[in-house]
This record gives C-alpha cells, sequence and structure tokens, in this order.
C-alpha cells in the first residue's frame, strides 16, 4: 500500500504542476508551432531554390573523367569526347541527388587516359578549381557541368536534360583558383 501512496503524491503533484504551468506550457508549444508554420510559408514562397540537384555531366575533351563532385556532391563519370564522331556527344550522365547551395563551387573532378594515350605516357590527374556558382532560380534543379579543353568548367542551371551548347553558354566569370594534379 505504501507504493500507491507514493504513487497518489507525485500524481497530485504533476496535476498541481499542470494547473500552475499548463497555460505558459500550452502557450509555448503554439509559439514553437506558429513559428515553424510562419518560417515554412516564408520559405515556399518568398525564400530562395532550395532541395535536391541532379548533377549532369557534359565532356568535351579527349580524356575520359573517372568522376568529379561540386561543393562534395558526387557526379557521374564520362568517356573521352571523339571529335570524329558526332553522336559522341550531347546529354551526359547523371547522378541524383545532393543539395548544392552558396556563392561559390568547388569542382573536383579525376581525368583518366584511353589506351593509347597510357601507351604515350598520360597518368591519371585530379584537378580542382574554386568558381563563381551561378544563380539558381525557382524550378532549376539540374546543374549542368561542362568540363572543356584547357582544364576549363562551366557550371550551367537548367530545369531539365536539355542544355545549350557550349558556344551558346552565358560568358561565365573566371575561376578562382588553382588546380592541384
Amino acid at each position: 500500500m505504501d507504493f500507491f501512496n507514493r504513487l497518489e503524491k507525485i500524481d497530485g503533484a504533476v496535476n498541481r504542476g499542470y494547473a500552475r504551468w499548463g497555460k505558459w506550457l500550452g502557450a509555448g508549444l503554439l509559439l514553437f508551432i506558429l513559428g515553424w508554420g510562419g518560417w515554412l510559408v516564408w520559405a515556399s514562397v518568398w525564400g530562395p531554390p532550395t532541395g535536391p540537384v541532379t548533377l549532369i555531366i557534359h565532356s568535351e575533351i579527349d580524356r575520359p573523367i573517372l568522376g568529379f563532385s561540386v561543393n562534395g556532391i558526387a557526379g557521374a563519370n564520362s568517356s573521352a569526347h571523339d571529335k570524329e564522331n558526332p553522336y559522341a556527344s550531347g546529354s551526359g550522365k547523371s547522378t541524383c541527388c545532393g543539395s548544392i547551395s552558396g556563392k561559390t563551387a568547388e569542382v573536383v573532378w579525376t581525368v583518366d587516359y584511353t589506351l593509347a594515350q597510357y601507351q604515350a605516357g598520360t597518368r591519371t590527374e585530379i584537378h580542382k578549381i574554386i568558381m563563381p556558382l551561378p544563380e539558381r532560380k525557382w524550378e532549376e534543379n539540374y546543374l549542368h557541368v561542362y568540363f572543356l579543353p584547357a582544364d576549363k568548367v562551366r557550371l550551367w542551371w537548367g530545369t531539365g536534360f536539355i542544355h545549350p551548347k557550349v558556344e551558346d553558354l552565358p560568358n561565365a566569370q573566371e575561376q578562382m583558383s588553382e588546380q592541384e594534379s
């Protein structure tokens, strides 16, 4: 019986606490829910675009790319670009999903070699460039990454797999960092 007497005392103390502090607990919970709901409305109506991004690789270089990443989000690989084959270019491979945001993009890619390049003495290289990340607009969930000769990289946001040719890309700002080999 001693156990039940103690249980009744604890129950009475909890009920007195609710009677005293219940309004404050309810008000605090309501304030939290309203604050979260207000932030959710702001983010979905006026906030910047966020969410998952699909990375699409486009290679214009004569060496295979083993893989790349933009701000730590991994992308696909690509075969060597063959200028003699008109069907060798086009939309590249894609990977999904990661969140890419910020003002700058750190692009790291690994360039491999073909058999003929290996026999000529070419070896695997790792490159790194820090460059401005283009402004993302609503519904632009595809980041197209163009690898061009002379270790140049261009980034372009799109609403799907359709993309401009390299010549039609907006003039990108200069790349800001060193490369690592």
